[in-house]
């Protein structure tokens, strides 16, 4: 149920320190009794909203309703929002289609906030760390905004920068989360079924991780390391500046190329664009097989050919890890998915941890009811959506009684954005788990890595 907001701390094996360490800061009872009673007052404002408007010209419905005042509650609950935008499986789909307002609705902060933080946390003027910064970000999030500048020797990098303030009012809005999600599980059957608290928690880890920004700048880190292991030059995360980062500040490389939802521009580029995506495609296969994790958030702004014909992987934000049972598990689920293979599909899920008593369940109807749901996608000319994937997981799952493990569920989803780019640029024919090109690469990656181990 929580796959889409999973991530870990650190590959392999956790221990309950690296999980401690995913928890957002203690917050002082006061503060949180003060952000109480405004979290109660506008939740209650847009609820009388909803009972007086939802006849009325206006029409304000549940969904509108939820969204505007978590917009006006702020980054964490806009952040939770964008959790329900992309998450159709896992909530109401008339709740995502509301929430997806929120993806591009996040204003950005003062210039003169940028500055102030900047200068904190690096520990000098901005004009001795940058020979220019732009005012303009090139981008707000809910966490944080992202502006173009130049470093002193020329180089061009962009600043991430995080929204002063946040940590705190993250500390107070999840602790309030938690205790709405304990109260409803003890209310309602269907939170207890929805594992609400269990959601919250996984929704503090993951804002835990992105709160830190060294979290991010190591997994670039290892992003690129694994690309020299594998002899690789034409695939790459930005390089960080050190120097210019910290928790809360993000110094690194600037990429300048195209989308790989944008066609014609990628097909007007000059590059062979299907090998390149195949390319890049390998790469984030190569990241899962040899360390264990994968970028957990590969839309299109995050997925690039660059002008210098290399394909850059942007914001390692949500990253998912597996320990090396795990990773093994989910490689004989990807493969069984390639090789059509649905028993063996159905047995590396129940070896993940799907069902509480694996032996209750039967694997060879297991694996005919997936080949039901999902032999569709396998057809190039059977007109499959791979957005339904992680639907169709859900029902199979739900009839025999599972719980999805939640890295699953989030590298499914890394697979239907792939599955996006990969049939607008090579056709239908062109399918991420059937393509025979990129098969033989995996099991060529695969078999180096055995044999190095």
């Amino acid at each position: 149920m929580t796959a889409m907001v999973a991530a870990r701390a650190a590959v392999g094996d956790e221990s309950e320190h690296d999980r401690e360490e995913r928890r957002i800061a203690h917050v002082t009872w006061w503060k949180a009794a003060l952000r109480l009673v405004v979290v109660v007052t506008v939740f209650a404002y847009w609820g009388w909203r909803w009972l007086l408007d939802r006849v009325g010209p206006e029409h304000v419905t549940g969904p509108v309703a939820l969204r505007k005042a978590f917009e006006v509650l702020g980054p964490t609950y806009v952040k939770l929002g964008q959790l329900i935008a992309s998450g159709e499986a896992l909530f109401p789909e008339r709740y995502s289609e509301e929430f997806r307002k929120l993806l591009d609705r996040v204003p950005a902060f003062d210039a003169a906030l940028v500055v102030e933080t900047l200068e904190r946390e690096l520990g000098r003027p901005v004009h001795r760390a940058f020979a220019s910064l732009e005012q303009k970000p090139m981008a707000a999030a809910s966490i944080a905004q992202v502006h173009a500048a130049t470093l002193p020797d020329g180089r061009q990098v962009v600043v991430k920068v995080q929204r002063p303030g946040i940590g705190e009012r993250a500390a107070c809005d999840v602790a309030l989360m938690r205790l709405f999600a304990g109260l409803a599980q003890r209310m309602s059957l269907h939170a207890r079924r929805a594992n609400l608290l269990a959601v919250i928690e996984d929704f503090e880890s993951n804002l835990a991780l992105e709160l830190d920004f060294g979290n991010e700048a190591r997994r670039m880190r290892e992003f690129n390391e694994v690309m020299r292991s594998m002899g690789t030059d034409s695939v790459a995360a930005p390089v960080v500046h050190d120097e210019l980062s910290s928790p809360r500040v993000l110094t690194m490389e600037r990429f300048t190329g195209w989308r790989l939802d944008d066609t014609d521009a990628l097909r007007a580029s000059g590059y062979d664009v299907e090998e390149r995506l195949l390319t890049g495609i390998r790469a984030w296969f190569q990241t899962l097989i040899l360390r264990g994790f994968f970028h957990g958030d590969v839309h299109a702004g995050n997925f690039m050919l660059l002008r210098d014909g290399r394909v850059g992987y942007l914001d390692f934000g949500i990253v998912g890890v597996f320990d090396e049972a795990q990773k093994k598990n989910v490689l004989e689920y990807v493969l069984g998915f390639q090789s059509r293979d649905f028993e063996r599909v159905a047995r590396a899920m129940l070896a993940m941890g799907t069902a509480s008593d694996p032996n209750a369940v039967d694997a060879e109807k297991l694996g005919d009811d997936l080949a039901i749901a999902y032999a569709p996608m396998l057809d190039p000319d059977g007109g499959f959506n791979m957005r339904d994937l992680v639907p169709a997981m859900i029902r199979v799952s739900r009839a025999h009684d599972l719980r999805m493990p939640r890295d699953l569920v989030l590298v499914t989803k890394q697979l239907v954005y792939l599955d996006r780019y990969t049939r607008a640029i090579g056709g239908a024919q062109m399918n991420v788990l059937t393509d025979q090109r990129l098969t033989n690469l995996i099991m060529q990656d695969m078999f180096a890595a055995m044999w190095a181990a």
